[in-house]
């Protein structure tokens, strides 16, 4: 593999790996494992507005130094509408070793069946995504 350029007096941004939605992100605290529980892509809901919880992202990155800021949005794709934001500041030390973190957020609003994702900057630039669909479960249908 290639050094990649440098970037002058600015850290290296890092690049991606892995950004993932689950239930819950679980860290062993003797290895520092993580266990990513019930990833999906997939909501299904009896009726909307709804709301999702427990949620959880799970992202891993590499070859990255510095410090970095750190911004989630959560959108509703196709009308680019921001349902909410998190920012953080993300530390790598040594930048041959991947860093990883997880994200625990709240219930998340669900507004309308639809696709929606979660969009990951770090140091003002988009890296990565994770998308659901929310979908009327079959079950709802049936009922009504």
């Amino acid at each position: 593999m290639t050094e990649r350029a440098e970037l002058g007096p600015e850290p290296l941004p890092p690049i991606p790996v892995a950004f993932l939605l689950c239930d819950y992100v679980i860290t062993d605290e003797a290895t520092k494992k993580k266990s990513l529980i019930g990833v999906f892509d997939r909501v299904w809901a009896t009726r909307f507005p709804t709301q999702h919880r427990p949620i959880a992202l799970y992202a891993r990155l590499y070859d990255a130094e510095g410090e970095h800021d750190v911004r989630v949005e959560y959108v509703k794709v196709g009308e680019e509408k921001v349902l909410a934001e998190a920012k953080g500041t993300l530390r790598v030390q040594d930048r041959k070793r991947p860093v990883e973190f997880a994200l625990t957020l709240p219930a998340i609003p669900i507004p309308e069946p639809g696709e929606y994702e979660f969009r990951l900057y770090v140091a003002g630039r988009y890296v990565q995504r994770a998308v659901f669909t929310a979908e009327l479960h079959p079950q709802a249908t049936r009922r009504a």
